[in-house]
């Protein structure tokens, strides 16, 4: 797998989290997250399920209440964690599961996101507006993903817009990248659609 096949399915898995989507590598993801480790009994017992989070509500990567009533399979519960190992997201460690570091940095990277998702719309819209030239369409198309997972709205090829503010970390990449001459980033008050 190459790097930048790495890269997308990192993304593809922190979009997955952030759109609170039910399934098992998930909700495993997010519980060793929560709690640090959890080795396979935790994940395989019952009364886990019917009441996964306790006290913990607000608190979790994904909204436990979602899930509070739904049952993973065993053999389920297996294949995801062998896919997160397989993917990097997840080491055992004795009988425990925990996060790897390139886990810890999906969740670093989805809680910023989360953060910004999170807060009460402001009632101002952000347009991001690029000219990325071809020579750069892999940095383009980075930016394209990021725009996404914030979920921006794509209004024309390169001009998007969402509620949600950009991430520092985000702008700082942006710089890293040496793309930013080629972005412009607005704030807007009111749009107006002019139709016949």
């Amino acid at each position: 797998m190459s790097k930048n096949d790495k890269n997308i399915a990192e993304k593809r898995f922190a979009k997955k989290i952030l759109d609170n989507s039910i399934s098992a590598g998930v909700w495993i993801f997010s519980n060793l997250a929560l709690f640090g480790e959890a080795t396979i009994e935790i994940f395989l017992n019952p009364s886990y399920y019917n009441d996964p989070l306790d006290g913990f509500s607000g608190r979790g990567v994904i909204d436990f209440e979602k899930l509070k009533n739904k049952k993973f399979q065993e053999k389920t519960i297996r294949q995801s964690i062998r896919r997160l190992q397989k993917q990097g997201f997840v080491k055992k460690e004795g009988s425990s599961f925990l996060l790897t570091e390139k886990g810890r940095n999906i969740l670093d990277y989805v809680l910023k996101r989360k953060k910004v998702l999170d807060k009460k719309w402001d009632k101002k819209y952000r347009v991001v507006i690029f000219d990325i030239p071809e020579d750069m369409r892999k940095d383009r198309d980075w930016l394209r993903g990021e725009l996404y997972l914030l979920n921006y709205k794509q209004l024309q090829k390169s001009v998007f817009m969402s509620k949600y503010p950009l991430t520092s970390d985000l702008i700082r990449e942006i710089k890293m990248r040496k793309i930013g001459n080629y972005v412009d980033y607005m704030l807007v008050e009111k749009i107006y659609s002019i139709k016949d």
